[in-house]
């Protein structure tokens, strides 16, 4: 059996069967069931890893992502994929442990004839993202710059969340900060230090930064004690975690103390994992707003799978965080 097979039994051209199969250009709805139809009952299969190899068109994607341990990661990855699942697009996951690992995928993906690429993690060198886009594929950075004005980037609006967990704090009447950061050349988490530091700028005791090169719960816990360890008088009495993971392992490393939240501390943590919302935290913490981010990098797909060449935007585009007040500060809903 072939593809004019497969035609011929569904009364259609063979380039209408292609262009189901492929996601490649428009078609009607029903035309596409009635050709994925017709292809089962006689038994047909295009080999859509072959034809991609060969000319491009199938609807593969690879996606770029590292540390699937890291909570926020995994869902970021989750949602993506269901939001590809959805309009018939392929994954091809390239995977590493660490960051630094990124700029590898990147050029092995380069091998691979897909439509493009979505870097979910790592940074992007302009130099690399040239040698992609300079293909004709798409390159979308999901929660990072891209570093190129061709390719689209959307993230969480980072400094912004780390003004309003600064301000919220402040409105709390707390005046001792400390940041629980990541390692210094994590693009998220700096920017999100910048915007509390920058919020806090005339305040008069200095804000203790504490970094983090795994920015884990356990890393979290360790902070805690850290600060139980500090004499009573200097602790600082207002916490901002930039990530979730963090916050909640702080709360761990200070039970069964006499550190008691929101008494003695406020903790406001980033990314509003579904751990935030258990009992026995209950953190106070930003949603980032991965709903429209992901559907902004699909639409992007779209757009360059139909061949609509509009303008890209030329900066990353900013999307607002969401404060979700719960125990962990004074400001109950």
């Amino acid at each position: 059996m072939t593809s004019r097979d497969v035609a011929r039994a569904a009364d259609v051209s063979q380039a209408l069967v292609s262009r189901a199969f492929s996601g490649n250009g428009r078609i009607a709805e029903d035309t596409r069931e009635r050709i994925f139809r017709v292809a089962a009952e006689i038994g047909w299969q295009p080999n859509a890893l072959a034809a991609s190899m060969v000319t491009g068109d199938a609807p593969l994607v690879a996606v770029i992502t590292t540390r699937l341990s890291f909570d926020w990661r995994a869902q970021v990855l989750s949602r993506l994929l269901k939001a590809f699942e959805d309009r018939n697009l392929k994954p091809i996951i390239f995977y590493a442990e660490r960051d630094e690992e990124v700029d590898r995928l990147l050029a092995e993906t380069i091998s691979w004839r897909t439509r493009g690429v979505v870097v979910t993690a790592g940074t992007v060198r302009p130099e690399r993202a040239e040698a992609i886009l300079s293909r004709g594929q798409f390159l979308a950075a999901l929660n990072r710059p891209a570093n190129h004005p061709s390719a689209y980037a959307i993230a969480t609006d980072n400094p912004s969340g780390g003004r309003q967990a600064a301000e919220a704090l402040l409105a709390e009447g707390r005046r001792r900060f400390l940041v629980l950061a990541g390692p210094q050349d994590s693009w998220a988490s700096t920017s999100r230090t910048e915007g509390f530091l920058a919020a806090l700028a005339r305040q008069a005791e200095p804000v203790l930064v504490w970094h983090s090169d795994e920015m884990s719960s356990e890393a979290g816990v360790d902070c805690g004690r850290r600060l139980l360890a500090m004499p009573v008088g200097a602790r600082p009495d207002a916490v901002f975690a930039t990530n979730d993971a963090l916050a909640l392992g702080f709360v761990d490393g200070l039970r069964g103390s006499d550190v008691f939240l929101p008494a003695d501390l406020s903790l406001i943590g980033f990314d509003n994992l579904p751990s935030a919302a258990w009992l026995p935290y209950r953190l106070t913490t930003f949603e980032q707003p991965l709903d429209t981010m992901v559907d902004g990098v699909v639409s992007h797909i779209e757009a360059h799978r139909n061949g609509e060449t509009g303008p890209t935007p030329t900066s990353l585009i900013a999307c607002p965080p969401r404060l979700i007040v719960r125990q962990t500060t004074r400001g109950l809903p």
